[in-house]
């Protein structure tokens, strides 16, 4: 078990993504292409103003939307199983612990996307920074005194063989640091077959692409050699800070089911310091905990175990 290595953090703080390749053993990643199969009916297109693409770059044939399922967690078993495992990916815990902190927790509910040839992708998006120049803290990527933090963390998972080229992911490097809105002719890709700035990066199934939210990064319709561009997002936190609120309704009774060292990313936000769970670089489950004076002081004074 290993953080990022020197050449990974530079590369990450430079561009904003790293790709961890061989990561997930080939059963697991046949296990995830046979759950989804078994569950196409489960997948909703996206229609109408839900499209993602509304720019020419992106949109495919015009026709056929992209399509997203977010119950993977929640799929009968066995088709649950793999995307449950996927919560704690044994040789990724002391990246996230680098990139997110100690206690880092699964924001938004995962999703599993499937893309078919030709079919739209997702128009740029994310950033430092909106369309306003103003900054974005709930996306932000920081580095200070050598120490990343990353507020939203996107941990992707291809199931299917991707080349420069075919479309898909893309990122545009460095955008986590802008501190300009992007441009419109940029925004566009504008001339795309001459564009020098978006990255398509090569994906192998068993590779792991991790990018934070705050590089502008989305996706080109399909033209690879597979039927389908399948991938698999999740989405994590520094243990304080929060963006989505699924976790509301889904993950306290879902946690019953897990295994303790999957359960501890499904924690709500709160800081390290009252009590909370955390996964050590190789595996276990630690935790930081107040002392008894402070939790009896705070039962006399809030009735309550915390504050």
């Amino acid at each position: 078990m290993s953080k990022l290595t020197a050449n990974q953090r530079y590369l990450f703080d430079l561009c904003g993504y790293v790709i961890i390749r061989n990561v997930i053993p080939s059963d697991h990643v046949t296990a995830a292409q046979t759950a989804i199969s078994a569950n196409l009916r489960r997948f909703k297109e996206r229609t109408g103003e839900m499209r993602e693409s509304t720019l020419e770059a992106f949109q495919g044939d015009g026709v056929k939307g992209r399509l997203d399922c977010g119950t993977v967690l929640n799929w009968d078993k066995p088709y649950c199983d793999v995307f449950r495992k996927f919560l704690v990916i044994p040789q990724l815990i002391p990246v996230m612990n680098e990139l997110c902190g100690k206690g880092y927790r699964l924001d938004h509910l995962p999703v599993a996307i499937i893309q078919y040839k030709n079919a739209e992708g997702s128009d740029l998006h994310g950033g430092n920074v909106n369309e306003s120049g103003q900054w974005m803290p709930y996306l932000s990527y920081d580095c200070r005194y050598g120490k990343i933090s990353c507020n939203l963390l996107n941990v992707a998972i291809p199931l299917d063989k991707t080349e420069p080229g075919d479309g898909g992911f893309v990122i545009l490097p460095g955008s986590h640091k802008a501190n300009f809105p992007i441009p419109p002719e940029i925004a566009g890709c504008d001339k795309l077959e001459k564009n020098d700035y978006l990255i398509n990066p090569a994906l192998n199934p068993g590779d792991v692409l991790i990018f934070t939210e705050a590089a502008t990064h989305g996706a080109l319709p399909w033209k690879g050699t597979s039927e389908s561009r399948r991938t698999v997002f999740y989405r994590f936190c520094p243990p304080n800070f929060a963006y989505g609120r699924g976790y509301f309704e889904k993950n306290a009774e879902l946690a019953k089911e897990l295994t303790e060292q999957q359960s501890v990313v499904l924690q709500p936000p709160f800081v390290p310091k009252l009590n909370r769970l955390h996964l050590e670089d190789d595996g276990s489950v630690g935790s930081t905990m107040r002392s008894e004076d402070k939790s009896d002081y705070d039962k006399h004074v809030f009735d309550s175990d915390f504050y």
